[in-house]
């Protein structure tokens, strides 16, 4: 070793909802990643911070950019931080390593810190690899920790899901039914019997949690960013800090280019660009664990393995790179593949790529906020859509739920994109929408609002900047807006026709009526519209693994060597999931789903290959 070597049962979702028992959550939001993201470098493409669309982004060829049989398949390449589906090929075992470790976790996010701090805490050398300048990763700015049962939190209220005390076979059973047995049931029982052992063992690193002292979660009134996961921040912190005083080696700025195989097929390094400078072979003797995230801002991969999201979602909000190197990477080696076209949206994606602008985009951008509240919101057909309210009601539950599901109606009418319009008026609306949870609008009293870019903390800027970058059309007459909109004539006109004869009566004859107070005419000019789909927060879609966390190749044998945490893997959603699935991403949520795999992989990396 040389001077750089590492030392040291029966419940339905509907019935789920009715009852109101909601897993103890902290819902998503963002915090500051800074320049040095991979794709997000000021001034390019992928830059999420920047306002209105970059230079060179093409503008789309028609405005509903709608392929011939209807579907919506015409991204603009160069709004995707990157466009590459081919497999990335392992190197060769080289002459001379350049650093020695037991095992190397590729990625510092909510995983891959996991990772690397429970193998560090089981005995193994371990080195970390981040592309990025800083720790977290997209831990911090999205996704969803909650437990569903088997947290100490918990057990101490005496809750549990679907009942106390807590099963994981029940909710194993709960959980198949609702994925219509397209998941494993192994890896599910895995997650259902280890998630609240891993939230534990963050605890015991220094992790406080600040969750799960009740067992249904509703938000306070002004606490939308407190109790969305700018706390997974703190949580992040902790881990980071806990894995340093084990011995982890992080090394920043280095992303991983390619796995390095041996003769006989295992695993056995990672060809690092140390610096984004110099390439680098760090040996992991024992085995490497990948869990540098999904692909939702890779348009090949997107198009290939999640055409559904690929055709609904409008935007994602994963700024912190998600551009599929772990995945290619495995596939490089013959990984196998697993929860075919599943993915995770949000609503109100805003279509910014369309009309030149970037893909990626910051969740609580102004317009984006602007864009998830009850206005009239018609199809290409001029039908309406449903909205689904996120208002807190008394079980709290239908709230947390409406955020995923709307994203399912903004996703699939025909053209997979759905159209918003409001008039001069609608700022005086806003307050009566009372939207709460993750749609209510950035304001400066707000909690840590000092972790958001101070351009976005109001969110006029947002909605200036698309009104500017005419993703918001503002037009004074409806006409010009129906045509501008790409919508063929009578269909906005009309549609806005009848709503008006709905404001009138004060009562709304539609399928799913809107309550009165949300009843407003669109009368006064200019006229406002925009075009909006899902806003892709997690693809579901990954390497195939087992219940270890070992990546399995497509001979059905498990790849020595190697391990993959989520969202590199998939499984966890099953096949076709395409709005993500009953918790909002996964049993746990995104990050919850992050911490408890790293947790995973960290412990079976080192039960399975150190156990001598």
């Amino acid at each position: 070793m040389d001077k750089n070597t590492v030392s040291a049962p029966g419940l339905s979702r509907r019935d789920f909802l009715a009852t109101g028992a909601l897993a103890t959550a902290v819902a998503a939001a963002a915090a500051f990643i800074g320049p040095d993201a991979a794709h997000g470098a000021e001034g390019r493409i992928g830059d999420w911070s920047a306002d209105g669309a970059p230079e060179g982004a093409p503008a789309s060829d028609v405005t509903n950019a709608s392929a011939a049989d209807g579907t919506y398949r015409e991204h603009n390449p160069a709004c995707f931080p990157a466009n590459d589906a081919s497999p990335i090929p392992p190197r060769e075992v080289p002459a001379a390593w350049d650093y020695e470790c037991d095992i190397c976790v590729v990625g510092a996010g909510g995983g891959g810190l996991n990772a690397a701090a429970r193998a560090a805490e089981l005995g193994a050398a371990t080195i970390c690899v981040e592309a990025l300048g800083l720790h977290g990763g997209n831990a911090q700015e999205a996704g969803m920790c909650g437990i569903l049962g088997g947290y100490s939190g918990q057990n101490a209220k005496q809750f549990a899901f679907p009942s106390y005390p807590f099963d994981p076979q029940a909710l194993t059973d709960w959980a198949m039914d609702e994925y219509h047995y397209a998941a494993d049931p192994k890896l599910i029982y895995r997650l259902a019997s280890e998630g609240g052992k891993s939230l534990d063992w963050m605890a015991d690193c220094g992790v406080q949690w600040r969750l799960g002292e009740v067992p249904v979660y509703v938000a306070p009134k002004n606490a939308t960013l407190d109790h969305h996961v700018l706390k997974m921040k703190d949580a992040t912190d902790a881990m980071f800090a806990y894995g340093q005083r084990h011995g982890v080696d992080y090394k920043f700025q280095s992303p991983a280019e390619a796995l390095v195989q041996d003769d006989d097929g295992r695993i056995v390094g990672v060809v690092i660009n140390e610096g984004f400078q110099q390439e680098r072979f760090i040996h992991a003797k024992r085995a490497v664990i990948l869990t540098a995230g999904g692909f939702c801002n890779n348009k090949a991969l997107l198009d290939k393995y999640i055409p559904t999201a690929a055709m609904g979602c409008a935007s994602s909000y994963l700024t912190a790179s998600e551009t599929g190197e772990c995945f290619r990477m495995g596939l490089g080696v013959g990984a196998d593949v697993s929860g075919f076209n599943s993915s995770a949206s949000f609503d109100g994606g805003v279509d910014w790529q369309a009309e030149g602008g970037t893909w990626a985009r910051f969740l609580y951008d102004g317009m984006t906020q602007l864009s998830r509240q009850p206005w009239l919101t018609i199809d290409r057909c001029g039908n309406r859509l449903r909205y689904m309210d996120s208002r807190v009601g008394e079980d709290g539950a239908n709230a947390i739920y409406a955020l995923g599901d709307l994203a399912t109606i903004q996703m699939t009418p025909p053209g997979h994109r759905s159209y918003i319009v409001f008039d001069a008026n609608y700022e005086d609306h806003l307050a009566g929408f009372a939207q709460e949870h993750c749609r209510k609008l950035l304001t400066p009293d707000l909690e840590q609002i000092e972790k958001v870019p101070e351009h976005y903390r109001d969110w006029h800027h947002g909605v200036a900047d698309a009104i500017e970058a005419d993703v918001l059309k503002r037009r004074d007459t409806l006409e010009e807006l129906e045509a501008d909109l790409g919508l063929a004539e009578g269909v906005l006109t009309e549609a806005v026709a009848k709503w008006n004869e709905a404001c009138e009566r004060g009562e709304d004859d539609f399928m799913y009526p809107m309550p009165p107070e949300w009843l407003h005419a669109i009368t006064t000019p200019p006229f406002y519209g925009c075009r909006i789909g899902g806003n892709l927060y997690g693809t579901k879609a990954g390497l195939l693994i087992n219940d270890q966390m070992q990546v399995v190749g497509t001979s059905g044998r498990v790849i020595p060597g190697l391990y993959a945490g989520w969202h590199t893997a998939g499984g966890a959603c099953g096949e076709n999931s395409y709005i993500g699935d009953p918790i909002l991403g996964s049993l746990m949520g995104d990050v919850g789903l992050a911490f408890c795999g790293g947790y995973l992989c960290g412990t079976f990396a080192v039960e399975n290959e150190m156990g001598d």
